[in-house]
């Protein structure tokens, strides 16, 4: 399957270069991207195309470190509503935990991780092999997320640890200024760790309803640009059909035109199961639900299609490890 990413993000490397007085529409054109595209939406671009445009934009503009001095025309915006929830998130902790979520609605290119370390909480970025990335890129991508982070803390954070999987250019000075700390370059993976306390800080811009409100948009989206996978078509079907009730892989096989024998079948190529996918939405939506307050625990079991509280509450425990109740509270 063709790996995509959020079109308005290309708005970032058009921008630049019309700072640079390089003509933009020519490279977009050459790399096969019409430039109509940026500002749509409801577009997405096929990586590889991406990965020829950033070739081209490289060869013109001719600066090793150009990746750092972007994100001065950097919006929330280009990366759609993951932007905008980031926004109001209530610590940079589930801003970046939103990340690690749904990255893929920005780019299929890209895999993260997000965990605690001994310099603080740390978010890496994994680019697929398939994708062909130039170093400025590197440098851009931890780049946008410090700037976001200082976005919603405050100009005058500084993070413990940056690494950047890319050469270290002749003259650093630029990259780190920016980060205003030592930069490790040559690293296995790109990576931003901030203290734990500034990552737990909350945020004078959180606003809990809209943050879950395009927490929702994502979840949705994410399920819609992966159709083309008998996975995640299993998966948005359970999705739409949760609030109806029970779940059955009959149902689903149904609404795929498939024999429930060969979707079973199809899942197992694919090293997955029905069951295993249904609990892993039920998991997924639950989780988006109880962070909401006014949501009751009730109604929560009732859309996720459990007959009864008592066997959501032996569920959700059987997937985290904790009961509804004591998830809800470990999120205060």
């Amino acid at each position: 399957m063709q790996l995509t990413s959020f079109a308005p993000v290309t708005s970032l490397l058009w921008k630049y270069m019309g700072h640079c007085d390089i003509d933009p529409a020519p490279i977009f054109l050459k790399a096969g991207i019409d430039p109509a595209l940026i500002s749509n939406p409801n577009a997405r671009i096929d990586i590889e195309l991406i990965d020829k445009l950033w070739t081209e934009a490289v060869t013109v503009i001719d600066d090793p470190t150009f990746g750092v001095k972007m994100v001065e025309f950097w919006h929330p915006s280009m990366i759609g509503a993951l932007g905008y929830t980031w926004l109001v998130s209530s610590t940079l902790r589930r801003a970046m935990r939103r990340v690690d979520r749904y990255i893929h609605a920005v780019s299929e290119g890209l895999e993260t991780k997000l965990e605690d370390t001994p310099a603080g909480l740390r978010l890496s970025i994994y680019i697929v092999d398939s994708v062909t990335v130039q170093p400025q890129q590197h440098t851009l991508i931890v780049a946008v997320l410090m700037h976001m982070c200082r976005f919603n803390f405050g100009d005058d954070l500084v993070p413990t640890k940056v690494c950047l999987a890319r050469p270290e250019p002749a003259d650093v000075k630029d990259i780190t200024d920016y980060f205003r700390t030592d930069v490790q370059f040559d690293a296995e993976v790109d990576s931003l760790t901030i203290a734990r306390a500034d990552a737990d800080s909350v945020l004078s811009s959180a606003n809990k309803e809209i943050a879950l409100m395009h927490d929702e948009i994502l979840m949705k989206y994410l399920v819609v640009i992966k159709k083309g996978d008998i996975v995640q078509q299993v998966q948005s079907i359970i999705l739409d059909n949760l609030p109806d009730g029970q779940v059955t892989d009959k149902l689903v096989a149904s609404e795929l035109n498939l024999s429930e024998r060969s979707m079973q079948r199809r899942l197992k190529e694919h090293k997955t199961t029905f069951r295993f996918l249904l609990d892993g939405v039920r998991e997924m939506v639950a989780k988006q639900y109880i962070e909401n307050p006014v949501n009751r625990m009730s109604d929560i079991a009732f859309l996720l299609g459990f007959s009864e509280q008592s066997a959501f509450s032996r569920a959700f425990k059987k997937w985290t490890g904790k009961s509804p109740v004591e998830y809800r509270n470990s999120l205060n």
